[in-house]
């Protein structure tokens, strides 16, 4: 039977079932795919809505000095209310006559096998992309920002290259205004130790500009909300989350050290868990887990091996993350965590809120473009990152970064 846009479209749905992504998505997403899911994220109208105390009834209790039968007075449990709005990401993959013309010549196997490699490779930069977006992500989808103003160039010196790879088309915006100041460009390659990518074409920009992926933002407004809140979107002091201010309410602020460009060192993660801990009355570490850079984790350790060699005490290192820990709780290392902080969350704090998991869209798949001689194949997601106990998070900022 010769193959159809309707057989192979079937087929595709068969193969590609939402647990088969979810797993393939594990290769690319280590650290964000350990976040547990929660499948009761249920939006209504305007998002999803649940609940965060603020303070309970702490003047209604207490010891009475004297037997005078007066009751204490009571006070009163403050709830509010968090709106989580789910963020949409979509991943398009596009097939040309040609290509579809010239795979068929091969016969039904190698047409099947040249669309469903196409889409193996999707599921595993969407899962690149979900674990940039975890680790780095404000909430704008700001990759990183220019460093210094450059004219008629093609090599941009940058913050960080790390989160930059081959192929991506970006654009460059004003960090206020969200004008765009230069792009579309395609990244040609990047240089980590250099901290500079090169682009495909020539631009002008100026220090601080924004870095973002080509057509995320409206480009003529200042940068909005758009993508999943990452790690720096969730854990900060400032701000709003959920459409709560973090300066009226300040149990939604999360605790930060300021390292003032110090080495990373035993004492400031044994001030991070102590902050954390005592100001949130929490009784241990339990649960809890550190996620950083290689650098930095590199960095620790070279201050701390000579020393605990010199004492006979245990330094758990090797390949497996499993294996990387910290007063005996995990330390989660990743290429695309920001250089110069060190994260400290307690886990089940965090999840991800799903309305529809990563899976291709049965209502368009296997769609001709009108007026194009290509067909293409839909995924999308909707959900977002949910921080249910705020202040369970805590970071260092500021430290210095090793030399790449």
């Amino acid at each position: 039977m010769a193959t159809t846009f309707t057989t192979l479209g079937d087929m595709l749905l068969r193969r590609y079932v939402v647990d088969f992504i979810a797993q393939a998505q594990q290769l690319s997403a280590p650290i964000y795919s350990r976040l547990r899911e929660n499948t009761r994220f249920i939006p209504s109208g305007d998002g999803a809505f649940f609940p965060i105390r603020l303070d309970g009834n702490e003047s209604g209790g207490g010891w009475r000095g004297t037997d005078d039968n007066r009751l204490p007075a009571a006070g009163n449990e403050r709830v509010k209310q968090h709106r989580v709005r789910p963020k949409k990401y979509y991943h398009t993959v596009e097939f040309s006559g040609l290509a579809e013309a010239v795979s068929r010549r091969g016969g039904e196997d190698a047409f099947a096998a040249g669309v469903t490699d196409a889409i193996s490779t999707a599921v595993k930069r969407a899962g690149a992309n979900f674990e940039v977006t975890f680790l780095r992500s404000d909430g704008t989808g700001r990759l990183t920002n220019v460093s210094g103003t450059q004219a008629a160039v093609t090599t941009i010196s940058v913050d960080d290259a790390r989160p930059f790879r081959t192929g991506q088309v970006l654009v460059a915006l004003n960090n206020t205004t969200g004008l765009r100041q230069a792009g579309p460009v395609t990244v040609n390659s990047r240089s980590v130790s250099g901290g500079t990518i090169t682009v495909s074409s020539t631009v002008s920009v100026t220090d601080n500009d924004g870095l973002y992926i080509s057509g995320e933002q409206s480009e003529a407004a200042a940068p909005a909300e758009i993508t999943a809140l990452g790690l720096p979107g969730i854990v900060s002091s400032t701000g709003t989350i959920y459409n709560l201010s973090r300066t009226t309410f300040p149990i939604l602020q999360s605790k930060t050290i300021a390292a003032g460009g110090a080495a990373l060192d035993e004492s400031l993660l044994r001030r991070l868990r102590k902050q954390l801990l005592v100001e949130t009355d929490v009784g241990s570490m339990e649960g809890f887990a550190f996620i950083t850079n290689w650098d930095q984790f590199d960095r620790y350790t070279e201050i701390s091996l000579p020393f605990r060699r010199f004492n006979d005490m245990r330094l758990e290192l090797g390949a497996d993350q499993a294996l990387t820990t910290f007063e005996g709780r995990p330390w989660f290392i990743s290429w695309a965590a920001l250089p110069d902080e060190v994260f400290m969350i307690r886990l089940d704090a965090v999840e991800r809120g799903v309305v529809r998991p990563l899976s291709i869209d049965e209502r368009v798949n296997m769609a001709w473009v009108p007026g194009m001689d290509s067909f293409t194949v839909l995924m999308k997601y909707y959900g977002e990152n949910v921080a249910r106990i705020v202040n369970q998070t805590a970071k260092i900022t500021g430290l210095s970064v090793p030399t790449f």
